[in-house]
């Protein structure tokens, strides 16, 4: 496979999975996210008291969310929110990284493998494959985003007109 053909299917690849992501990596919202996490402090406290069985696993759960509430105290709900959507955007980067490289046979365990200037192309290509995979998912966040407050606003005014 030339370098040319390895471009065009990494370009056909990220976009394809761009569009399957919004219903693999959009499952989680950060409301759905927060909310867990409410929910699992409610638990951790109400079950603590009950049995002393599961005390390593109670504070186990009393330390993860005392970090979590911890964080979001520290940050902020704005930079907390950021924060998580870098994450989450460095986690799919990461998967879509290892993917171009055995596409691109850059691994370890290609052959042949490249060498010289088709590897520095095949690195080239792959960097910007990830950039434009990168702008790609803020913007569907920020569109996310977007849609979420407009709907938050609708549904406010319709709670208004009733």
């Amino acid at each position: 496979m030339t370098i040319d053909q390895s471009t065009k299917s990494i370009y056909q690849s990220l976009f394809s999975t761009s569009s399957t992501s919004a219903s693999t990596s959009g499952t989680s919202s950060f409301a759905d996210m927060l909310q867990a996490n409410i929910d699992a402090a409610k638990v951790s406290l109400s079950s603590s008291s009950s049995d002393s069985s599961s005390t390593s696993t109670t504070s186990s759960s009393n330390a993860d969310v005392e970090a979590f509430l911890s964080d979001l105290k520290d940050k902020g709900a704005l930079a907390f929110y950021q924060d998580y959507n870098f994450e989450k955007i460095e986690k799919l980067i990461e998967e879509k990284k290892e993917e171009l490289t055995e596409k691109l046979g850059l691994s370890d365990t290609a052959e042949p493998p490249l060498t010289g200037t088709d590897r520095e192309e095949a690195l080239a290509n792959l960097q910007d494959s990830l950039d434009a995979y990168r702008k790609q998912l803020q913007e569907k966040m920020q569109a996310e985003d977007k849609l979420d407050q407009q709907n938050t606003m609708l549904g406010t005014f319709l709670q208004d007109l009733a």
